[in-house]
């Protein structure tokens, strides 16, 4: 219980820090009152992501997991963007983490499961794109590799999680834009928001 409060805290400290980066770019810009809801909801969900796992080196992955997919999840859905800035950052800070776990838990072939899972999903989803690029950004397979780095070091069920919920929740996601906002078999939606909750959901449940 108190690591799932530490991670929690910890957690919603880094998602408030990590708000200015949604400024960078003007088309990204978040309304200021919604930084520390935003940050509550990150450090909420890694706090119960960790009350289920076992390990404390899997703690800070869950913990950028949340914060940077709140960020980036809550500008996709507002402006179908997936800035550079933050997904640079999401990466630079998931590989020395997926580091630190390979060395405290001994599982250097996690490593080799995690550049795998990467390059697999990145390739699944620029596929996409190249075939439909209305529907599918690069913004979306940028994200997909840093989303298969976590998805490959948990194993494949979680990988394979991460693929199919993420298609599943963005197909939802298409279905509310033709049932709630009366769109066409031509609107667009943000697919982030789905590929980030089920990459997150993955890792904990499966890793």
């Amino acid at each position: 219980m108190a690591a799932a409060l530490i991670t929690g805290v910890c957690t919603a400290a880094l998602a408030y820090a990590l708000f200015a980066l949604a400024g960078r770019d003007p088309r990204t810009v978040l309304p200021g009152r919604a930084r520390l809801p935003l940050a509550l909801l990150a450090g909420v969900l890694a706090g119960a992501g960790s009350a289920v796992t076992a390990d404390w080196w899997t703690l800070p992955l869950v913990a950028c997991l949340a914060a940077f997919g709140v960020l980036l999840g809550i500008i996709d859905a507002r402006t179908k963007l997936l800035p550079n800035a933050v997904l640079v950052r999401f990466t630079a800070v998931a590989v020395p983490l997926l580091l630190l776990a390979a060395g405290a838990s001994g599982r250097w072939g996690g490593l080799v499961g995690a550049a795998a899972g990467a390059a697999a999903l990145f390739a699944v989803y620029f596929i996409l794109a190249l075939i439909n690029p209305a529907g599918m950004g690069m913004g979306d397979v940028k994200l997909a590799a840093v989303l298969g780095l976590f998805g490959g070091w948990a194993g494949a069920s979680a990988w394979v999680g991460t693929l199919l919920g993420g298609f599943l929740l963005g197909g939802l996601a298409g279905l509310g834009v033709l049932l709630f906002r009366r769109g066409s078999r031509g609107s667009t939606f943000p697919f982030g928001p789905g590929m980030l909750l089920a990459a997150f959901t993955s890792f904990v449940l499966l890793a």
